[in-house]
């Protein structure tokens, strides 16, 4: 068994864990290409115990299950790149659709009333805001992580990568050809899978792309990646949100 611990700075929405930093965690003990699903919101500011259970692990809140994870491949291919600047204008419409409605602004990865150095403050959208709404947009953000997401003051801790493939992933779909249907709707985290290829390093310009894949009743199916500037793969994956209101 090996203790977790969720820092009230890492929250999602209020008083919750964010879902791609938990599952970040997670996939450090794990140490391999994982999948985490959310069964309960984590909560903040206390110890919550990660069990080995046959082909999967389980994370406790007591005897609350909290989350599962299993290792697995990512299969689906990558988001297309884009360049640094064309990202930046994808970051620049995200904020300037989501920020007068966002349900969180205080979530750790997407809140825009996180400060620099406090949250990661990515926000995402496509290129043109008056897109076909029936086609699926790229959407896309920049990302450039400083010394305080690392350990050794070099490389960038997991943990927060898993946070970047979050949120960014779930924008996509407000930009995807059933856009209309999730006005106004709120969605949460259910499944994320990443395979990282290498963490980025401190201060280095990241690139992340998203893409809406398809819609289920509640769920919502996403696929996200990282790149660095010069167009190498950082890190791969898709996620599963659920639809609340």
């Amino acid at each position: 068994m090996m203790e977790i611990f969720i820092n009230k700075r890492f929250n999602g929405p209020p008083n919750t864990g964010n879902g791609g930093y938990v599952a970040g965690l997670i996939a450090k003990e794990i140490g391999k290409c994982c999948e985490v699903k959310l069964v309960a919101p984590p909560p903040l500011e206390k110890k919550l115990l990660l069990k080995k259970s046959n082909e999967n692990y389980e994370l406790y809140d007591g005897e609350t299950l909290v989350c599962i994870a299993n290792t697995t491949t990512v299969d689906n291919d990558p988001c297309e790149f884009v360049s640094f600047s064309d990202a930046l204008l994808g970051s620049k419409n995200g904020l300037s659709k989501f920020e007068p409605i966002h349900a969180l602004p205080d979530c750790f990865v997407c809140g825009p009333n996180r400060k620099e150095g406090d949250g990661l403050r990515l926000f995402t959208g496509p290129q043109d805001l008056d897109s076909n709404p029936f086609e699926d947009d790229l959407v896309s953000t920049t990302w450039v992580p400083d010394k305080g997401l690392s350990s050794d003051g070099k490389h960038i801790n997991s943990e927060y990568l898993w946070s970047a493939m979050d949120c960014p992933s779930g924008w996509s779909a407000h930009f995807g050809r059933h856009r209309n249907e999730l006005e106004g709707q709120l969605v949460v985290l259910g499944k994320l899978a990443v395979e990282i290829i290498r963490v980025p390093k401190v201060e280095e310009k990241c690139i992340i792309t998203a893409k809406y894949s398809d819609k289920s009743g509640r769920k919502i199916l996403t696929n996200i990646s990282m790149y660095s500037a010069e167009q190498e793969l950082l890190a791969n994956g898709n996620a599963t949100w659920i639809l609340i209101s």
